[in-house]
């Protein structure tokens, strides 16, 4: 297979930090924001957090305007948990164990889709949990979404994501609001695992009326109809809560400075 010298060039400065951390015991060693330098001509993010890979795409959202959804993989292995923060009279949450990951690229105007693959391809030989990979959703368009997770024996358990499975929406003039809860509803049917629409611009989607209409077609495809129709620039983060072994599904503005 040949490789453009360009193609090249992009895989060769590509690196992660394959020997990761160990996971931190507390909360208290994330960084809430991946850490961005650039040294001549050369992109480098370091991310530690309790789901790096999605800390790395926010820093490339940021960074160049990308619109990139991310949905966890089920965290079914104590290894990939562990215990969050805890605050006055609520108990600590489990959530991933995450660590830390680092890639670095040209900074100038890369590819999105490839610098996409890289890094997912470096994180899935990264010790940190879960397993990824890249799907394209239409032009410019691309979402990463966690297909499994390594069991304890090195091996990979590969898991069914929930927004995979195939729906049907009845022809209505619906608020996305309310076609983004129907539709969370249908995914539960279909996947029996819990999703919830839990942060989302509210009122930008209850204001907004629609006919997101499908017969038995992939949820996914049917999100990222609800996001088209808002004429918005909108990304969705899928994360897994280990208490209910749901869900919960974020919708976010995308924000660029």
């Amino acid at each position: 297979m040949k490789f453009s010298q360009k193609t090249a060039f992009l895989i060769m400065l590509v690196s992660v930090s394959v020997f990761a951390q160990t996971p931190p015991t507390d909360s208290s060693q994330y960084q809430k924001h991946a850490t961005v330098t650039e040294t001549k001509g050369v992109l480098h993010i370091v991310a530690n957090a309790p789901r790096p890979l999605d800390q790395v795409l926010e820093a490339l959202e940021i960074k160049y305007g990308w619109v990139i959804g991310y949905e966890d993989p089920q965290y079914l292995l104590p290894k990939d948990l562990v215990e969050g923060p805890s605050s006055a009279g609520s108990p600590a949450q489990r959530m991933p164990s995450g660590g830390s990951f680092s890639v670095e690229f040209p900074a100038n105007a890369p590819d999105e889709e490839k610098t996409l693959h890289l890094i997912v391809d470096a994180y899935n030989h990264s010790r940190n949990p879960g397993q990824f990979e890249v799907r394209r959703g239409g032009e410019n368009i691309f979402y990463v979404v966690g297909t499994g997770e390594r069991d304890e024996k090195g091996g990979i358990a590969q898991q069914s994501p929930p927004l995979d499975v195939q729906v049907t929406l009845a022809s209505e003039d619906r608020s996305l609001m309310d076609t983004l809860d129907l539709l969370c509803q249908e995914i539960t049917k279909q996947s029996h695992s819990d999703v919830v629409v839990a942060v989302s611009p509210r009122s930008l989607l209850m204001k907004t009326n629609a006919k997101i209409v499908g017969n038995k077609i992939q949820a996914r495809d049917l999100l990222l109809q609800v996001l088209a129709a808002t004429h918005r620039k909108l990304y969705w983060r899928a994360l897994y809560d280990p208490a209910s072994k749901g869900f919960l599904l974020n919708v976010h503005l995308l924000r660029v400075p």
